[in-house]
Formats: C-alpha cells, structure tokens, sequence
C-alpha cells in the first residue's frame, strides 16, 4: 500500500510538471511571436508619431547649461534643438490655476519653503539657480509656446479632479486630445486610474504598481494572455531607489529595500527581460525609457529595446544617439 501511494505521488507530480512545462513553453511561444487582435485593439489611440519617438526632454532640459527644469526656457531650447517630445509636470494651485513644477514644495527648485497646492498663483516664487531666475509657468502657456507638431508627456502629481479637469480642456481646446501628441499618465496608480478613466483616448504610461504588476504577470507566464492598462510602458535606467519606491508604493521600508536589492543593477536586472518590451511593440505599445544622460545609459537604452528615452541633456542626446 505505502509503495502504491508513493508510486502515485510520483506520476501525480510528473504529471503536473508536464502540465507546467506545455504551460510555460505556450506562453514562450505567445511572449515571442504572437499577439491577439484584442491586444492591438487596446493601442489603437498610439499614433504613428508616438511610436516614432526617441528623443524626449525631461523637464525641458534638467542638466544642460544655465537652463532650469519645467521652465519656459528650458521648453523652447529643447524644441529647438529639435527634440521628439517634451515631458513636463503639472499641479494645481490654492486659487486654481494649472501650473508646470515638479516637486510638492519649492525646497529644491525655488530655494524657498512652501508647498505649491497651498499657494496662490500671484504668491509663486521663481525657479532659481546659480545663473538665472524664471517664473513658474502656466499649463497653458506652455502648451501655446511649444505649438501643436511637438510630442508632450504631462505627468499629473496632485490627486486632484479639478487638476485632471482643467488639465483635459486645456489639452482639448487645442486638439492635443485628439491629434495623436499627447500621453498622460501618474506614478501613483489611484490618480493613473483616474486618467485612464476621464478619457481613454489619451494614452498613458503605467503607474509604478502597474510595471510591477507586468513584470509579476510575466513571471507567471500570463503576460503574453492578458491587456495591459496602460498605452505606452516606461521604466527607469539608473537604480531603482529604496526610498522612491516607498513613497510611491505603500509598502514597509524593509520589503522596498529587499525588493530594490533584488532587482538592482542599470539598468534594473528586472527590465533587462526585452521579451516584455518586444512584445508589447507587437501590439502597438512603445516603450520609454527615463534617465538617457550618458554613454553607459544610451548602452541601457539600446541592450533594453526601448523605443524611445527621456533625457535630461536633449542637446547631448541628439548628437549622440544614433
């Protein structure tokens, strides 16, 4: 009787190891070479001159000259230069207006105290370096200087209705909702939801928890089966910060820690799986990556086959990306 039930264990396990096996080597085949119609369908709002892009000015120009990020400067000497796209933020103040900053307070950029959510428009300080002052712009502004043909990636900070609000008619009034140039997105899944629900149109980039929850789904061997939310998959090429993942992720400092030891490396050993991003370019989705500002992460941009790559020297970038 014990060698029956021995016996039987060993063909129940044999049996389920050959069940995983066929699993695993079906999702291999789906990963690499096939895609569903369905799957295509949910990228049809990706224009042909998103997935065409590969320079893309972060901030405008964070590290090039004298220039400070999320100016207007900054805006027009990367459009000049003749950059793809622009990526900028956007927050809303005390008193309603959509302005373009980055940081939830001025600390770091204004050289000031004070937190932009709690500010009227009139009381904004400059943006502020060692060689020059400039005003915090307006959304709208901006969007007016750089014109309608230049690419934009607005990334909204604030969980706000009235932000996303605001923020759409002003993309609206100036066909930037349906002219295939613009992406959306948030960091922080509840407000990425939000975007995703207010107006499927406009493609977005996946939340932090939502690139977890791809490389989770891969994995698995699910990924190659199922949609993905987002429009346009992104991910950083210097290391992953144990700090930055707990504040965008509500999980213990600890298991952020674990997870950026893990997964460490530039870039990330977790984004060096192309699988991911070549099939999603099967299915219309490019792939951004955030942190192009030198040779060893022009080297990451190439070895990860992404499409596309957000600099903080655009100047450098286009005399240097091949």
């Amino acid at each position: 009787v014990l060698f029956g039930e021995e016996n039987s264990g060993m063909i129940s396990a044999s049996i389920a190891a050959s069940v995983l096996l066929i699993y695993f080597t079906i999702s291999g085949h789906f990963l690499r070479h096939r895609v569903f119609k369905w799957q295509i369908e949910k990228n049809a709002c990706v224009s042909k001159q998103i997935m065409d892009v590969v320079t893309i000015a972060h901030r405008g120009s964070k590290s090039e000259g004298e220039l400070i990020e999320n100016s207007m400067a900054a805006f027009k000497s990367s459009i000049e230069a003749g950059i793809d796209m622009i990526e900028l933020d956007v927050w809303l103040t005390s008193d309603g207006e959509v302005v373009v900053f980055h940081d939830p307070t001025f600390d770091r950029v204004c050289r000031c105290p004070g937190r932009v959510n709690e500010t009227k428009f009139a009381d904004l300080p400059t943006l502020k370096n060692d060689s020059r002052e400039d005003p915090i712009p307006k959304f709208e502004e901006v969007l007016d200087a750089i014109g309608d043909d230049v690419g934009l990636i607005v990334e909204f900070k604030q969980d706000s209705d009235e932000l996303i609000r605001k923020g759409h008619e002003m993309l609206k009034q100036r066909q930037r909702t349906t002219n295939g140039t613009t992406v959306w997105f948030s960091l922080k899944y509840k407000i990425n939801k939000k975007l995703q629900k207010y107006d499927s149109s406009i493609p977005t980039l996946p939340s932090i928890i939502e690139v977890a929850q791809t490389y989770v789904l891969y994995y698995l061997g699910i990924f190659p089966f199922v949609n993905v939310p987002y429009n346009i998959f992104g991910f950083p090429s210097d290391d992953i910060n144990a700090a930055r993942l707990h504040g965008l992720i509500p999980l213990p400092m600890g298991l952020c820690r674990l997870l950026t030891w893990a997964v460490g490396g530039k870039p990330a050993r977790l984004f060096k799986q192309t699988k991911v991003v070549d099939n999603l370019r099967r299915r219309g989705c490019p792939t951004y990556i955030l942190g192009v500002n030198d040779e060893e992460d022009i080297h990451s941009f190439k070895m990860t086959h992404a499409s596309g790559g957000l600099t903080d020297r655009p100047k450098w970038m286009l005399s240097n990306h091949k």
